[in-house]
């Protein structure tokens, strides 16, 4: 059995977990946005802004609390101290999987149509609530669980709809 994040000890912060997740949240709005500009119909267009609006919430809210985490525990714990290892581990379990850079620009453009879209971006929450659940799973202090805990949840809502929109296209 290999060691996860959560076993290597001072290799995972809850302060690296936020720095990844604002950057995943900062590319779903992206990829969101783009695909807004893309889509051909009212509905489609609405359900990607809703989405982009809920990925810079999270974003919002994960800025928030990284900066409050930083000012408050920083100065008290060890465990908040930057590992280089930890950021590269967790960067490379998220970034070129969870809306990877380019993403927007790149994948939206190469998509041709609104189910191929909606099937891509299922695919990246999907990822975000199993990356999500793995940072709530490892974090160190409750308020950085419970906020992940709380995204995967908002993740999971995400799927659903993105489901719902996937199987009125493809009836």
């Amino acid at each position: 059995m290999g060691k996860n994040a959560c076993d290597m000890g001072n290799l995972f912060s809850d302060l690296e977990g936020l720095r990844i997740a604002i950057d995943m949240e900062a590319r779903g709005r992206d990829f969101y946005k783009k695909a807004s500009e893309q889509a051909t119909t009212k509905e489609h267009k609405a359900l990607f802004l809703m989405l982009m609006n809920e990925e810079i919430e999270h974003h919002n809210q994960f800025t928030n609390l990284y900066h409050k985490t930083k000012e408050i525990k920083l100065a008290d714990s060890e465990d908040y101290l930057f590992d280089p290892e930890s950021s590269k581990y967790l960067t490379v379990l998220a970034e070129p999987h969870i809306f990877p850079k380019n993403k927007a620009e790149k994948t939206v453009s190469e998509l041709k149509s609104v189910s191929a879209i909606l099937q891509a971006a299922l695919q990246d929450e999907k990822d975000s609530i199993l990356f999500y659940d793995a940072l709530a799973k490892c974090a160190k202090f409750e308020e950085t669980k419970q906020v992940f805990n709380l995204l995967k949840t908002e993740e999971q809502t995400h799927v659903v709809k993105l489901r719902e929109m996937l199987s009125i296209i493809e009836d």
